[in-house]
């Protein structure tokens, strides 16, 4: 087959046959190319590689200026513009990504939809990926705080106090300086006793308002009568010769 180097047409493409074989003013077809105003023949633009993407991930979406891809488990991206997101089957945590078969920017957070091979109900499961905000050094984090690395690893971490092994606060109970105390509803803080008035200090009836800076002093006032003291109700009784006159009064 003769081969013919075009640098301009006349006709553009043209699928029509005239005797004598094909024109060399005209194109029957052009693969990745195009025809200017011109009818000069341009190479239609593409994409350069600018990115390998990490071998077992799946997916690929672009979001918040990275390109974003899928796996279950921690791998690295090998790029500072590929983040990889970590999703894990709810009840079989190995088992590997199949297929993603939806990924979408929603209320500022991707939605995934995520296909999971070696896997039995459910094989399809959806994600709502809540980043967190970056971990930053010397800064209180309270319990329920959703963190992700400096270095994104595709996973976020969610802070749990652990007060398992203080006393909760409780109403009328004895006080004496250096008992750690912690909230009934963790806030992150414990509290020691620095100082207690009268001889059986006791905590109050009332929960009181735990103040969330530290070195700050909260009061506790219990205003409980005798408080160590019985339960037991006692009936007084009088002298029999009380007795005997209130008894017998006549009218």
């Amino acid at each position: 087959m003769k081969q013919v180097s075009l640098s301009a047409v006349k006709a553009g493409i043209t699928r029509l046959r005239s005797k004598g074989g094909a024109s060399q003013d005209s194109v029957y077809d052009l693969v990745n190319g195009y025809v200017t105003a011109a009818r000069t023949i341009k190479s239609r633009p593409g994409t350069r590689i600018a990115h390998v993407l990490p071998a077992g991930t799946k997916g690929l979406v672009f979001f918040q200026g990275k390109f974003v891809v899928f796996a279950n488990q921690v791998t690295p991206s090998g790029s500072p513009d590929v983040e990889i997101e970590v999703l894990r089957h709810p009840t079989v945590p190995g088992a590997p990504i199949k297929e993603i078969h939806f990924s979408m920017p929603f209320l500022g957070y991707l939605y995934v939809v995520a296909e999971f091979d070696g896997a039995s109900d459910p094989t399809y499961v959806h994600f709502w990926l809540e980043k967190g905000e970056v971990w930053q050094p010397n800064k209180t984090y309270f319990p329920g705080a959703l963190v992700r690395p400096t270095t994104g690893n595709g996973l976020a971490y969610r802070l749990e106090g652990d007060i398992s092994k203080y006393l909760p606060w409780a109403p009328n109970v004895a006080r004496a300086v250096g008992d750690v105390v912690v909230p009934t509803i963790d806030n992150g803080f414990k509290y020691t006793v620095t100082e207690t008035t009268g001889a059986s200090a006791r905590s109050g009836t009332t929960e009181p308002t735990w103040p969330t800076n530290a070195g700050e002093t909260v009061y506790e006032d219990a205003n409980i009568q005798n408080a160590l003291g019985s339960n037991t109700t006692t009936t007084p009784t009088l002298p029999p010769d009380v007795k005997d006159r209130y008894g017998k009064g006549s009218s």
